[in-house]
Order: C-alpha cells, then structure tokens, then sequence
C-alpha cells in the first residue's frame, strides 16, 4: 500500500491552502447588486405581486358591495362589515368623536402608566423617596394601637448632618402646640377637676368636664405586632428549617441579634409578599456599620477628619475595624452555610450578599427591650430617628401607664411592648415647626467612641472628645434593664439603645 500512496511534495501544505485568502476568494460567492438580484427572478416577483394586488381588489370590491353578485346580501358579509365598522381604524378613519376621544384616553393611561412604572422604579431605588414614608406610615397606622403624625416625613438631608432623618414637613402640629389645650399630665388632671371657659361672639360657655384635646404628645406610636422579634422570626423560620439541621444547628439557640438577621434577610427575599416590606424598603442598601467593606474607603476618610478636623484619637480604629470585619464575615459564612439554603434571597442578591446586608442592619439599628417581649427587636420609623444626648429616648410602654398617676398616656395591657416616641429637648416638649428634626437619645452611655463608629458608623458630638481605650474590643452589648422608681411612676420607662449584633455570646456559639 506504501507503494500505491502519493508522495506528499515539499511545497504542499493543507494547513496554509486551507486558510489561503485566495481559496477564499475563489469559494466565495460573487457579489452582485440589488437591481441585478430583482432582474433574476422579476417574472416570479411580478406574478406574486400580481396576485396580491388582485385578491386586495376582489376583497375591497366584494366587501365594500361594488361587485354584487345577488341582490341578497349574505349574513356572513354583513357580521364581516358589522366587525369593521366596530374597529377603532374604521372608526378614526371615519372621525367619529368617540374614536378619537378613546384614543386620546388609551394615550393618556399608557404616558400615566410610564410615569407611575418610572416613579416606583425611582423610590424603590431611593429609600429616602417620600412616598416611600408614607406606605410605611400606612402599614403602621393599620395595625391596631399604630400611630405616625401627619406632619411627619423625611427630611433629606436631616438638619443634625445625616443624609437623612424624620422631621416635620408641615406646621400643623406646631400650631396645635402653641394654641390647643395643655397637655401635661397635671394640666389634663387639673382640667378635669375644673370647668374652663372660653368665649366664642363674646358670650362665655362653659367647658365640658373632660374635654377633647387635640395636642398629641405621642408623634410615632408602634405596635408590638408590627416589630420584628425573637418570636415572630421563630414561627416564620422553624418551619423552614429541617428537623436535622436543627438537631446540628438548632436555631432556637441561637443570640436575638442573630436571630433577627436571618429574619430580615428571609423577609428581604420574600419581597412584596412580606407584611415588612414597607419597612424593608425604607432600610438603606448599604447600611452604615463601620465594618462594612463596601464602606472602607468611606470610613477612612471619616477617621481622618476625626482625628484631623475634630481631635478625636482614632489610632488603632483602622485595625480595629479590620478585626471587625472579619468577626462579621466569619458570622455570615456560618450562617450561609448552616441556614443560606432554607431562606428567602432575592433574585439578584447572593446568599451571603444578603446576609451580610442584614447583619449590618441588625448591627446599626436593633433596639434593646423588655425580655418580656424580646430583648432585641427591630422598630419600624422609630430606629430611622437620629440621636440627640439631650432629646428623650424611646419608650416601651408596660401596659401600667395612667394618667392620674403622673403619665402621659392611658394605656391598657394590649399596649404593652408598643413603642411611641415624643418630642422632648432638655425633659421639656420641644413644638417642632416645619423642616425641624425629631431626635431621640439611643442612651449607650457605656459606648466608647469606637464602639459608636464600628456598630453605627459615626460618633456623636459629646463623644467626640479625647478618651482612652482600655482593651481592644469589638461592639459590646449591655442588657439594659427597665427602671422602675416606685416614688415616681412617670419614670417607669424603658431605656432603650441601639445594640450591635456582634456579641461575645455569639462568638461561643459559634
């Protein structure tokens, strides 16, 4: 067979003939012009236009009744010419008023649907949108017991430096303030006691007993069955979980903080179906814990106008936030390994991407409470109040509240764990006009400035002050106890703080 085989010669070579220009040159279809390509098949062209041009004339002709071939017309012509003239072409093109006015509605709902579609594209991307604040209002105010002031809104950006707050948007409330009935528990005990007067055409009436006030001492009034706690997140989640992951991992076990992280980033993923969504949406996209990557840059800069502009010691924060980080990422790989696969997570969003977002969430705003009711709790519109050392904090109420004994509110059992937030500045109320900013005090009085910039991301200004470290630490929590003095009921107020998620017991756990 050697002998029969063709002898390669030395100057063939498949490789170079195959990827020749010239083979492909010589393969390749000549080019021809558009008039040339019609010139081809013009008879065929002409035949099937033809035939086209000719059935649209028969149509039109037997259609419009031109070309009659009887005197009867049949039903099926006259159910073709009851569908045409029922059209909106046939219609417009006859100018009929009707027709137009149609059009011009459907053109009208259609640019109104556009700008309702780039409206909710707008706030649903913007958690400052002042629409945004209303539809959590909304779902405040329909639990029982819910309470958010009309005048309320967000105030962008907030008067105290934050990008954004909670403030007055109209001066309705000021003006009741300033001239509605008092409001102060002895003043409504002594009105009470009393028959006032007052004139109306210049003749005097006597007051009722117990008048009616219109001045609200209470601005946001948030019921417990709208807070996210232990015990809401365990009746979602449990179920989810399989029975041997709990005996491995049980999630009953596990700290507040944690707790609330993996419900928050599960009703995150549940979306529009979740009864928080209208919370969910006004929490920033990228939450200010100081430990946060995406904020790195940021926080440094921040660091340097600390120590820079304001003489704050910050050596050893950048370390510190370093260690920080990496506590947090340990925290959310745990959790996206032993928990990721049973919880919601949105479409765009990775496990751990929406984990982590939760985690400093939890870590920035979660409110402390009574144990009655979950110690860590988050608190829609109430935990998006910025501080202020000399404004009252947040206050739980017990269900024990009575005006007659020196409190401001009547309250009843199905009260207790609601959380209502007045305006107060230095123990006296404080008549907010329009563009002033409502402000709390978180009172963490054991926080270090370290731990106000690694948990919430900033450091007020009583903390902005040379102090010493006495041990490098991560964000501590403190279980702050209700205060009770008997000697003053009025007192018998929860103090309330921020508490960051990251926790030594939490570390043991995991």
């Amino acid at each position: 067979m050697g002998k029969n085989k063709k002898p390669k010669s030395s100057n063939e070579s498949p490789t170079k003939s195959s990827l020749s220009p010239t083979t492909d040159d010589e393969h390749r279809a000549p080019t021809i012009t558009l008039r040339q390509w019609l010139a081809q098949d013009r008879r065929a062209y002409l035949w099937v236009g033809g035939c086209i041009l000719t059935g649209l004339l028969f149509g039109f002709l037997i259609g419009t009744g031109w070309l009659e071939f009887s005197s009867e017309v049949k039903p099926w012509r006259q159910e073709l010419a009851n569908r045409l003239r029922s059209t909106t072409s046939f219609r417009l093109l006859s100018f009929e008023t009707d027709a137009w006015e149609e059009v011009q509605y459907r053109i009208g709902y259609w640019v109104a649907r556009m700008q309702r579609d780039m409206e909710v594209e707008l706030y649903a991307s913007n958690p400052a949108h002042p629409r945004v604040f209303a539809v959590l209002r909304e779902a405040i105010v329909r639990e029982p017991g819910g309470f958010v002031h009309p005048d309320l809104g967000f105030l962008v950006p907030a008067p105290c430096g934050a990008a954004r707050g909670i403030g007055m948007v109209r001066n309705g409330w000021h003006e009741c303030q300033k001239g509605c009935l008092p409001g102060r528990a002895e003043e409504k005990e002594r009105v009470k006691n009393e028959r006032w007067l007052y004139k109306e055409n210049n003749v005097t009436y006597p007051l009722p007993t117990e008048p009616k006030f219109k001045q609200e001492e209470i601005l946001i009034r948030v019921p417990l069955n709208y807070q996210m706690t232990r015990t809401k997140a365990l009746e979602v989640l449990l179920p989810l979980i399989p029975a041997e992951v709990q005996v491995k991992a049980g999630m009953s076990e596990l700290d507040d903080a944690i707790i609330l992280v993996l419900f928050l980033a599960h009703e995150r993923g549940v979306g529009r179906y979740s009864r928080w969504m209208p919370y969910i949406a006004s929490l920033p996209p990228e939450p200010s814990c100081g430990y946060s990557r995406n904020l790195r840059p940021y926080m440094l800069d921040a660091l340097a106008v600390l120590r820079e502009e304001l003489g704050v010691p910050t050596e050893g924060w950048s370390e510190e936030l370093s260690r920080a980080t990496a506590y947090a990422e340990t925290i959310v790989e745990a959790l996206t390994k032993d928990y990721g696969p049973y919880i919601q997570t949105p479409s765009d969003k990775s496990v751990a991407d929406n984990i982590a977002w939760a985690l400093c969430q939890v870590a920035s705003r979660a409110t402390a409470g009574s144990e009655k009711h979950g110690t860590l709790r988050l608190i829609p519109m109430v935990d998006q109040i910025n501080h202020d050392e000399s404004a009252a904090g947040f206050i739980e109420l017990t269900g024990r509240e009575r005006i007659e004994n020196g409190h401001f509110i009547d309250a009843t059992e199905d009260d207790s764990g609601t959380f209502v937030v007045r305006s107060f500045r230095h123990g006296r109320r404080k008549a907010l006009k329009v563009g002033q900013e409502l402000l709390a005090n978180y009172n963490v009085p054991h926080y270090s400035p370290l731990d106000w910039f690694v948990s919430l991301g900033f450091v007020p200004p009583e903390k902005q002050t040379p102090w010493e470290m006495i041990e490098p630490v991560l964000p501590r929590i403190k279980k702050v106890r209700p205060r009770y003095d008997e000697s003053h009921p009025a007192e018998v107020e929860m103090v309330q703080e921020n508490v960051p998620s990251v926790t030594q017991e939490l570390h043991t756990e995991l």
